[in-house]
């Protein structure tokens, strides 16, 4: 994984390489409730990547929940960092097709 002071390159997963696809984030604040910040977040949706398929292991040991992680980057800065999926299909009826 990168050293977080390295910008990482905009729109490639830090995980596996893959070209990351455009995501639609939800229109309600969760959490801080500021939300994303963004309409819309760059998300690696690769299967193959390690920080998912291994995520699904670390999700459960450490939160005892069956889930996993898809990488994820702010279009107009550096911020990044994993966003929780409870299946294979979560999100995916958000990507936006450019």
């Amino acid at each position: 994984m990168r050293d977080k002071k390295t910008p990482a390159e905009k729109g490639v997963c830090i995980h596996c390489g893959a070209s990351m696809k455009k995501w639609s984030t939800p229109d309600i604040s969760f959490s801080d409730g500021l939300g994303f910040g963004a309409e819309a977040l760059l998300v690696c949706f690769n299967d193959a990547c390690p920080l998912y398929v291994n995520g699904w292991n670390s999700m459960f040991d450490r939160y005892g929940r069956v889930g996993s992680m898809r990488y994820w980057q702010h279009p107009a800065d550096n911020d990044d960092g994993a966003l929780p999926v409870a299946h294979k299909d979560a999100m995916r009826g958000d990507i936006i097709e450019d």
